[in-house]
């Protein structure tokens, strides 16, 4: 379990930094240097705000975007259990 726990934790956090620095990108490319530096400054806002924004986009990229943050958000769920399991 304590295994299971560690590994769960260190897929989320790298899938939090990728998706952190893919939000800024898209952010920065779609609108602008200020919504790029907004985009930056409130990470879980923006994250749900693109997430939603790019859902029915037809470009690839956007819908891997769109699953990589369905599967982060369902990493922290399960992180989050775990950890009430473990304690």
């Amino acid at each position: 379990m304590k295994l299971l726990y560690k590994l769960l934790i260190r897929l989320t956090l790298s899938l939090g930094v990728i998706s952190y620095l893919l939000t800024v990108g898209i952010a920065f490319v779609k609108n602008g240097f200020v919504i790029g530096v907004l985009s930056a400054s409130l990470p879980l806002l923006s994250n749900a705000y693109w997430t939603y924004a790019l859902w029915s986009e037809p470009d690839k990229f956007y819908q891997l975007y769109v699953s990589g943050q369905i599967l982060l958000f369902l990493c922290i769920i399960f992180s989050f259990a775990l950890h009430k399991l473990k304690s």
